[in-house]
């Protein structure tokens, strides 16, 4: 395996790599593996192992790796990570999302892991019985970029089973350490390598390949599917809108909101679910409300566009005072407000000063004079021309002088309280709270 000149043709020939070494037989081999051949090629290799405290036997695995990086002049890390035993994900996905998070934390562009053939066939396998879609039992690529990091994880052995990676060790004299937890059948993986894998090898003895090349037509398959919800209007950027085209089918609907749901990283919901979630939002009249409720937050469709409110439902009756100060917190899911202080623009800063302000909800028949020589027109009225979502109409805070309403959110500042030119004054915006937050001045 060392020897093959494209064992590591996915990499740049001068990156440094660390190698993600947990002590056990596959971890060995590569690190061996690429010690051979950053001391052929001159590069620059070092290696990190992640403490997960999970086992009794923990420190024992981290002075072994300590031990066998001290021989070959690998500089090792050793990171302690908290896993959290109550995740959602269980104590496997608690781990290995700990894991990740060290090894994005790493200086070197690439971490190499040692998954290989067997891992491969084996995560097919599970996520099938799952139910996941295709991206679930799409292959693991040899270069996959970790997510808000400049780290890439490199797999080099995804070709190689794991008798080659043991008849490797055996030649080469390696030692290695055995994770008791890999005997126990409690978990999925084992009970698939220990009770099913060998049935499957004494009747299909090439099942791992074909698994594998199935994963990779399955992930060709869903790349497809991702760019034919781009041309649907799937938005590239969590934040943005989902415009609604009426012509598409079943299929490409579910598909499109499949596609959305993923950019803003919400979970996907069944397949019965996403069917009437598409059929509501794409079949619905133009001026109807449709609001969805999943996963935390909201699906709302306005003027044929799909947005995630995650701010939850209107809030109801609800008042927060204003003395002046430069920021306001109005309360969980409302946002916030900040008052920057400027000239000519804005709301007077001398009326700022005065008693009787607070913020409060839309309560109905509300009217604001933005300029002193147009009348006064009703807030309604307002908010329809600014094409303000009618989901969202309820949740803007209204800054309120006693009974008069001052300041609307994405429309202005009433005449009377307006700051005249050249003098000083206090301006206004409301952050919308929830993800992909965004300014109202």
């Amino acid at each position: 395996m060392g020897s093959d000149p494209g064992f590591l043709s996915a990499l740049p020939p001068d990156a440094a790599v660390c190698v993600g070494l947990s002590g056990g037989l596959d971890s060995v081999v590569l690190l061996d593996l690429m010690h051979r051949e950053a001391r052929a090629a001159s590069r620059s290799l070092t290696a990190l192992h992640v403490h997960h405290g999970l086992s009794p036997n923990a420190d024992d695995w981290a002075r072994f790796c300590t031990r066998l990086c001290a021989d070959l002049d690998v500089p090792l890390a050793v990171e302690r990570v908290k896993v959290d035993r109550e995740s959602p994900a269980g104590l496997e996905g608690a781990a290995r999302a700990a894991r990740y998070a060290a090894f994005a934390r790493r200086p070197e562009p690439f971490v190499a892991l040692a998954h290989h053939l067997d891992d491969q066939a084996e995560t097919v396998l599970i996520q099938l019985l799952r139910g996941t879609g295709l991206k679930g039992v799409a292959a693991m690529p040899v270069l996959r970029a970790l997510p808000g990091s400049r780290v890439q994880l490199f797999r080099p052995l995804l070709g190689v089973p794991r008798s080659q990676l043991a008849q490797y060790a055996k030649e080469r004299k390696l030692a290695w350490i055995e994770d008791e937890s890999n005997a126990s059948t409690a978990h999925d993986r084992n009970f698939l390598r220990h009770e099913l894998a060998p049935m499957l090898d004494a009747r299909f003895p090439g099942w791992r390949e074909a698994a594998t090349r199935f994963s990779r037509h399955a992930g060709a398959a869903n790349a497809l599917l991702e760019e034919l919800a781009r041309r649907d209007g799937v938005p590239l950027e969590p934040g943005a809108g989902l415009p609604i085209v009426a012509s598409l089918s079943s299929d490409r609907r579910a598909n499109a909101v499949r596609a959305f749901l993923a950019v803003n990283a919400l979970p996907m919901p069944s397949e019965a679910r996403l069917a009437e979630m598409a059929k509501q939002l794409y079949e619905a009249r133009g001026d109807a409300r449709v609001r969805l409720a999943h996963a935390g937050v909201s699906l709302v469709r306005h003027r044929d566009v799909v947005q995630i409110d995650a701010s939850g439902e209107a809030a109801g009756d609800w008042r927060v005072p204003w003395h002046g100060e430069n920021d306001v917190d109005l309360g969980p899911g409302r946002g916030r407000v900040h008052f920057a202080k400027v000239k000519g623009e804005g709301l007077a800063r001398a009326l700022a000063a005065e008693p009787d302000w607070y913020f409060a909800p839309r309560s109905g028949g509300e009217k604001i004079r933005l300029h002193a020589r147009r009348p006064t027109r009703t807030l309604k009225n307002l908010l329809q021309e600014h094409a303000v979502p009618e989901w969202q109409r309820e949740k803007l805070p209204l800054l309120f002088k006693g009974s008069a309403l001052a300041w609307v959110p994405g429309i202005g500042i009433a005449a009377d309280f307006a700051c005249e030119a050249g003098a000083e004054g206090v301006l206004p915006t409301w952050r919308v709270a929830g993800k992909g937050s965004r300014m109202l001045e």
